[in-house]
């Protein structure tokens, strides 16, 4: 089988594809052979070396991905030969053809839902849904600032907003064209380019002059300065990410002093999935995949690539020209001789 290794950090160009063997799944767990893995933003960083400060190599990434069942071992009771599955993986592993897998590693998805969907769903949809329901406490008519809407997680996170209710939904993207996608196909009620003028102005416009009640930021930098400022009395701010720090880790990082939240009343948190306990993920879980299947929420599949083309997605994700999650497709082997291309469309998937 194969698997990408990084032995070195740096550029798209240092993933190495290699072949290994097929590894045996777990006493108690699986083996499961790989349809379909997402790629996430966190795999870039952790590509630069910038993940953790223990982050140690030769490595092989990937942290989610969708597949069957077609081994376990002999402790298994949980998951059945032949069985569509999810994998979640916070340590890696999952950029490769077969992924040996602990019980604790695997999810039933939305039964509707093709591999890619699935792929797609998890790292996203879980923790917008985190984010929101169980941090925010987002409450029906609240107004909710999502930054980098386009992208895998703010996708996510607009359809749940829509589904809950909060309005006005708002999206920040980086050019007209993924706001309209933002708009159009996702549903928000505006989205305006992070670069454009007046924005505190506008999105204030949107809600009579009060502010925004929450706001899930995974960017950093000036657009979190911008979406605190906008923060209302009682506002609550969730932040999963800093997209806007370069890959040299030169960009500012924020800082925010203690009084003024209390001055103005306000909340800051940020989330992290892998800190939660498994308990506390697995019953998430079930309440999403429920919600999205009684509302009939499906993941945006952008761009899809074979797996030994891994680095034309890196070099594509990070050119931040995406819409929704990009994915990885095991099972295809280069013709001989053929060079990986990149060729980037950016279009909305339809």
């Amino acid at each position: 089988m194969r698997q990408v290794r990084l032995a070195a950090f740096g550029g798209p160009e240092v993933l190495e594809i290699q072949e290994v063997e097929v590894p045996a799944p777990p006493a108690e767990g699986y083996l499961v052979e790989l349809r379909a893995i997402g790629v996430n933003f966190a795999e870039i960083v952790e590509r630069r070396g910038r993940y953790r400060r223990e982050q140690q190599l030769p490595a092989v990434l990937g942290k989610e991905a969708a597949g069957v069942i077609v081994d376990r071992g002999p402790g298994a009771r949980d998951f059945e030969l032949g069985e569509t599955v999810i994998v979640v993986s916070f340590a890696g592993g999952c950029y490769a053809d077969y992924f040996a897998a602990s019980p604790h590693q695997l999810l039933r998805g939305p039964a509707s839902y093709g591999f890619e969907e699935l792929a797609a769903f998890a790292n996203s949809f879980a923790t917008a849904w985190y984010a929101l329901v169980e941090q925010m406490r987002a409450r029906r008519g609240e107004a909710i600032l999502i930054t980098a809407a386009a992208g895998a997680l703010g996708s996510a996170a607009v359809a749940l907003a829509r589904a809950l209710g909060l309005e006005p939904v708002i999206g920040l993207a980086g050019s007209g064209a993924k706001c309209r996608f933002v708009e159009e196909r996702l549903g928000a009620h505006a989205c305006f380019e992070t670069a454009g003028d007046q924005l505190g102005t506008r999105i204030r416009s949107l809600t009579a002059g009060r502010g925004i009640d929450l706001v899930l930021d995974s960017v950093g930098g000036s657009v979190l300065d911008l979406a605190l400022e906008l923060l209302a009395p009682l506002g609550r701010l969730v932040s999963v990410g800093f997209s806007s720090i370069d890959r040299d880790y030169r960009g500012a990082l924020p800082t925010l002093h203690l009084l003024e939240l209390f001055h103005r009343s306000i909340s800051v948190s940020g989330l992290n999935l892998e800190n939660l306990d498994y308990p506390r993920r697995q019953s998430a879980w079930r309440e999403l995949v429920s919600f999205v299947e009684c509302h009939g929420l499906r993941p945006v599949v952008g761009e899809i690539f074979p797996l030994h083309h891994v680095a034309a997605a890196h070099q594509a994700l990070e050119s931040r020209a995406t819409f929704g999650k990009l994915i990885l497709r095991p099972g295809v082997r280069p013709a001989a001789g053929a060079r990986a291309p990149f060729e980037l469309t950016a279009q909305p998937p339809e």
